[in-house]
């Protein structure tokens, strides 16, 4: 998991497919710009083909070129994964490295990026390459907002507001909601920007998206502790706990005074003595109205539970 900046960005793509061939698809999960830098969240999907690998580590062997031609990969450059970079005002393409999470399954292989482009406004294009699959080099230009966008929208999180009341009284609480598959978030729409949904002096838990796939939305909430609380959120999620039990943060779906815990679909974190984040996937089904009440607690990082609600953009 790539550290967190601890800077709220401005949303500067509401996400979706940006390219599409027989060999490979991109979308984007999530764009948010900041004074420092912009942030790319990728997700890329490859149709079923288990002999792939093999035959690409023989290709590599052989020392043969990949398939579709290159303009802007150095020639020689050979890889496994796709590229992605951006280019300057010269077409001059910088290729730039993040972190990286794969898997295979029977519907496909997926690769999904996280990626720091320096500062970048009104628009960048955006390099894509895999030639060694046969997809060809591709430039999307993707809007951006302007600089006073950005450097107006920009906060940190420990000075971002918070908006929250106390749980209804009459809480009822059922059981917790089905675990739902992960849908294809690369293929959505984000609904709301990154906001802090709770915060004390040293933790915070903070919304960074919620993408509308369909019927269903996808969730990813980062927590941040410093000092104490850090500590604490450490020895809880070392060694990690089950997928069901997260690593402390505390989800519930609230409609009126009826309360359902909501489950994880993933979870990542890291941690140490002085400082501890991670960060949190969940699936829900979208609520009738425009609005997402959510329960929010981080009971061993000193946080009670509160009520927060966000707001559902069109």
């Amino acid at each position: 998991m790539s550290m967190l900046v601890e800077t709220l960005g401005v949303l500067a793509h509401r996400g979706g497919m940006i390219a599409r061939h027989p060999q490979l698809t991109v979308g984007v999960v999530g764009a948010f710009a900041r004074p420092t830098g912009l942030e790319l969240d990728l997700l890329a999907r490859r149709p079923p083909d288990p002999g792939w690998a093999e035959r690409r580590l023989a290709d590599l062997r052989a020392r043969r070129s990949g398939p579709a031609p290159r303009r802007l990969l150095p020639a020689f450059d050979e890889g496994l994964d796709l590229r992605v970079g951006w280019l300057d005002e010269t077409g001059r393409a910088h290729w730039e490295f993040g972190s990286w999470e794969s898997s295979s399954d029977y519907d496909g292989f997926s690769l999904r990026t996280r990626l720091q482009f320096p500062p970048r406004y009104s628009s960048v294009p955006v390099a894509l390459a895999w030639p060694e699959i046969g997809f060809p080099e591709t430039v999307v230009d993707l809007p951006l907002p302007d600089r006073e966008t950005v450097e107006r929208g920009t906060v940190s999180i420990w000075d971002a507001p918070v908006h929250t009341e106390k749980p209804p009284p009459g809480l009822r609480r059922g059981e917790a909601l089905e675990l739902l598959d992960e849908p294809p978030v690369e293929t959505g729409r984000i609904v709301a920007p990154p906001r802090v949904l709770h915060r004390s002096r040293d933790a915070a838990v903070v919304l960074t998206r919620v993408t509308a796939v369909g019927a269903l939305l996808s969730m990813e909430i980062v927590t941040v502790a410093h000092g104490e609380p850090a500590t604490a959120a450490t020895a809880e999620a070392f060694p990690p706990r089950t997928p069901d039990g997260g690593p402390g943060v505390s989800i519930a779906l609230l409609d009126g005074v009826q309360a359902a815990a909501v489950s994880p679909s993933g979870a990542t974190s890291a941690g140490g003595p002085e400082t501890f984040q991670s960060r949190v996937e969940y699936t829900v089904r979208r609520p009738g109205d425009d609005a997402l009440h959510l329960l929010v607690a981080w009971p061993v990082a000193g946080l009670r539970e509160v009520h927060a609600t966000v707001m559902l953009l069109a």
